[in-house]
């Protein structure tokens, strides 16, 4: 009985080590800071914010190309500046990040998204503003949603170089577009950025271009 009774003891004494360690483990794997999101973590259309740049390229300039020149649809061009909270200070290295729909009104897929660019679809890209804090995009003109639920838009986020703050600014819009109107600025959450209204004009090429300055509160 002694026996079986030391054997008992120690199997209850080796469970409560393994218990105890496996606690350790979880709780210094939980004060540790995270260095990268797990890759199925942004695989969610609700994902962190820092999961936009999850799969961002190394090496980024200050003009992005969204749509390649066989994408159907019009012709876009959007430049502008991106400035510190004071309005004047030009902010270079801020990382912009953006996503839309097609010509019809689909976040489509090319198939080989990864991420949250499973949910944002093909038509997504990054830049990263110059010295001037200039940045570029080049894509075409984004449809409205099938159900017109919303005006034709662009989502945008962004990251700061110093502090590596990242959040969404307000949508680009298109000052043209009918469903850009009091009850729709209403409906804006935040204002980060300002209205994001596009006021777009067409060029003899049929591209259209406008210009968006783009203040950083935060």
């Amino acid at each position: 009985m002694q026996v079986i009774h030391r054997n008992v003891c120690f199997a209850v004494t080796v469970v409560i080590t393994l218990v105890a360690c496996q606690e350790s483990t979880q709780n210094l794997a939980q004060r540790e800071p995270a260095t990268h999101l797990p890759a199925d973590t942004c695989n969610n259309p609700d994902a962190h914010i820092l999961c936009c740049y999850e799969y961002i390229p190394e090496t980024l300039t200050s003009t992005m190309k969204i749509a390649g020149d066989r994408e159907h649809g019009e012709k876009l061009r959007i430049t502008g500046t991106i400035y510190k909270a004071d309005g004047k200070t030009p902010y270079p290295d801020v990382v912009l990040y953006v996503y839309q729909t097609d010509d019809n009104g689909y976040y489509s897929k090319a198939g080989n998204e990864k991420g949250f660019q499973k949910w944002h679809g093909r038509l997504h890209g990054w830049c990263k503003t110059d010295a001037r804090g200039f940045y570029e995009i080049r894509t075409i003109r984004p449809a409205r949603y099938p159900d017109n639920s919303m005006p034709a838009n662009i989502h945008a986020a962004i990251k700061k170089p110093d502090t590596n703050q990242s959040y969404y600014v307000s949508d680009f819009v298109f000052k043209d577009d009918s469903l850009v109107n009091a009850s729709y600025l209403k409906t804006i959450t935040s204002l980060v950025g300002g209205t994001g209204i596009l006021d777009v004009r067409k060029l003899p090429d049929s591209t259209w271009v406008g210009k968006r300055d783009i203040i950083l509160t935060k």
